[in-house]
């Protein structure tokens, strides 16, 4: 696939559109996100990928945002929690097809459109978390530590953050302890992970850091970010391209209602 087939420029052009219209990577309802699913499904089809082949959707998602992965490992043999930043609606498909057996913790909102469901069911697990309600966050814990534990290859994605936004105005208090936990219960590894936002214009680089290792679960918002920051500076040639968000997402996780 080193170059587009005719056929797909068209179906790419209109990718963008879309992108354009929904007003940048960031900010989908759940019915937008759809119609960005079908375009993705036209565009892999006219490329002859299989839609409904995990491998294949990963395939066919870093060619259209010239994604890179930098320093990943042999992450098919163990079991890890992924602790990505957040800074697209593109992320949860992301990571959950970048490796087999791969379970991701999304927002409800999500997880609860059955449009939407029909294309990421054939690809990956979701469990659904409600933001700020304490039984539903359990309820993740105990998926996720389940589906570590029935493999001995497998792994969960969690966005710490638990929404989109920039780490530049994260803080340690913002971070949720929860991947910390899911990994001290399933014997996993957490795997901080940076990602610049999706560009179909320019590269967008992942990079993977080592575990992180921290003494208790207070310590693991300041251990992953002090990492994420390592890890975008670590970016050069040229250096990390700072995320653009919309209104929502600018502003610090302390004063959203989500």
């Amino acid at each position: 696939m080193s170059e587009f087939k005719g056929e797909a420029i068209e179906e790419i052009s209109c990718l963008k559109a879309l992108i354009k219209e929904y007003g940048g990577v960031d900010s989908y309802t759940t019915t937008q996100a759809a119609t960005i699913f079908e375009q993705l499904c036209r565009i892999f089809n006219k490329l002859g990928l299989d839609v409904g082949c995990r491998a294949d959707f990963f395939k066919g998602i870093c060619h259209i945002f010239n994604i890179e992965l930098v320093n990943m490992g042999n992450y098919e043999q163990g079991r890890y929690v992924f602790a990505p930043n957040h800074v697209s609606e593109f992320d949860g498909v992301i990571y959950g097809t970048i490796i087999p057996n791969m379970l991701v913790v999304a927002k409800s909102d999500w997880v609860s459109n059955p449009h939407l469901n029909s294309f990421t069911e054939k690809l990956f697990p979701i469990v659904s978390l409600i933001r700020k309600d304490g039984s539903s966050g359990m309820n993740v814990l105990r998926k996720c530590v389940a589906h570590l534990k029935k493999a001995q290859d497998s792994a969960v994605t969690i966005f710490v953050q638990q929404t989109i936004v920039d780490i530049d105005i994260t803080t340690p208090e913002d971070i949720a302890s929860g991947a910390y936990y899911i990994a001290e219960k399933a014997s996993a590894k957490v795997i901080p992970v940076y990602s610049e936002q999706v560009s179909a214009e320019a590269p967008t680089r992942i990079v993977f850091g080592d575990p992180i290792k921290c003494d208790d679960k207070e310590d693991f918002g300041k251990a992953w970010l002090e990492r994420e920051l390592a890890m975008r500076d670590s970016i050069t040639s040229p250096a990390a391209r700072p995320p653009m968000l919309c209104e929502k997402h600018r502003k610090p996780i302390s004063e959203r209602e989500f």
